[in-house]
């Protein structure tokens, strides 16, 4: 069947996910396509792992490091069985829209439908994301355009609705059908709780639109602290008189810089196994050298990456005279910049990049001052979200007296 026409205004209509503004989640198969690919690592792996005895014989260390590929197999193979645990639990959870489709310019919003209520200790989070995705020959590029996420308060006792609200602007781009380059929009269930969390993702319709929900919007109940507490630990602010300190310390972005030490790690051990393979003595045996060298430069920039993001450490200092940044890589003092008081126009703050684990993905943002003399100081990062860093703007604001930019475009 081909892809209707996205000229067409009711293409969506068409769609069997929505037949219906209660929508199914991605969930049910989530386990049958981890198995799948821990089979598939185990099996490219296979040869190498069954080689192991007889290559250390020969001396040839390097072959150890097929047990990486076979350890990401098994974790592949645990988060499997956590999926289907979870699924085993909780079922199908259903997301219900109204107003149905989303509204740009109006609301998304609604309640997801539990079969089960949740566990006493648990903690709730929604998100709303706007994705630009490009089909490419071998893969899908995915970039989000737009995300929210709330914090919600734990349900109560016997509760089996959990409304979420989501103000949305309206110079977004609408749900378009697939194609080549096309726009989707993606609703994220994470329940965190003792034992098997409930994750679920819904694709809905997106529209332009001014229809609200008021009554999603008094049920919603937002929950601050988590926010609060996180931008807590990410500035550790200090105040000494007139004087406001910021400590950005290390290792407060693990969750990204974890993971590029360890494909970085993969990759030069990758590239040196393939440098004990090559030769000379044809062109084609040239082939493992020059893959060698690929993988321990992109393994090289992934494991400096990797370990600046770990041991990068900012600490700011605002006053009544100046604001001042001192940046540190292990303790080692790498930066220092000095920037007149009166200089300073307003707070600000900038998007950094995007990170992706699995369906989840985060979009970065620093925290900048905004000044006559130049370019903007950065005087923060680690920010995952856009509410995040307009918190911290926010905050910083009220304790320092400076003025916080007015979002105008509401984009990240």
């Amino acid at each position: 069947m081909s892809s209707p026409s996205p000229r067409s205004p009711d293409w969506w209509t068409r769609d069997k996910r929505w037949r219906h503004h209660a929508i199914r989640s991605e969930a049910g198969s989530n386990h049958w396509l981890l198995l799948g690919m821990a089979a598939v690592v185990f099996a490219l792996a296979l040869p190498g792992t069954l080689a192991i005895p007889e290559e250390l014989r020969g001396g040839n260390w390097p072959i150890l490091a097929v047990l990486l590929f076979d350890a990401l197999g098994a974790g592949l193979g645990m988060l499997a069985i956590r999926e289907w645990l979870a699924w085993r639990r909780f079922g199908e959870v259903e997301a219900v829209l109204d107003p149905w489709p989303g509204a740009l310019g109006g609301d998304v919003a609604g309640y997801f439908q539990l079969r089960r209520p949740l566990a006493a200790e648990h903690r709730i989070r929604v998100e709303l994301t706007c994705e630009s995705r490009r089909r490419g020959h071998k893969k899908t590029i995915t970039r989000p355009v737009w995300s929210h996420a709330l914090d919600l308060q734990a349900m109560q006792r016997g509760e089996q609705q959990l409304w979420f609200h989501f103000d949305v602007p309206e110079d977004l781009p609408a749900s378009e059908p697939a194609g080549r380059d096309y726009h989707v929009w993606r609703l994220t269930l994470d329940v965190s709780q003792p034992g098997a969390d409930l994750k679920r993702q819904y694709c809905i319709p997106v529209f332009p639109g001014t229809a609200r929900n008021r009554t999603a919007q008094q049920a919603t109940r937002i929950d601050t602290q988590p926010l609060q507490a996180a931008l807590s630990r990410l500035m550790n602010i200090y105040r000494s008189g007139d004087r406001v300190t910021l400590d950005f310390k290390p290792g407060r972005n693990r969750s990204l810089g974890l993971p590029l030490l360890l494909f970085g790690l993969c990759s030069i051990a990758s590239g040196g196994f393939l440098a004990t393979q090559a030769g000379v003595r044809s062109i084609f045996e040239l082939v493992p050298g020059l893959m060698a060298g690929v993988f321990l430069l992109v393994g090289a920039g992934m494991l400096l990456g990797g370990l600046w993001t770990l041991g990068h450490r900012r600490i700011v200092l605002i006053d009544a005279e100046e604001v001042a940044t001192r940046v540190f890589c292990f303790g080692w003092p790498i930066t220092t910049r000095h920037l007149p008081r009166d200089a300073v126009r307003h707070l600000g703050w900038q998007r950094t990049g995007t990170s992706q684990s699995g369906r989840q993905t985060a979009v970065w943002h620093a925290l900048v001052v905004h000044h006559r003399l130049g370019k903007p100081l950065r005087i923060g990062d680690g920010f995952q979200s856009r509410q995040a860093v307009e918190a911290a703007a926010a905050q910083l604001g009220q304790l320092t007296d400076l003025p916080v930019a007015a979002d105008a475009s509401r984009r990240p």
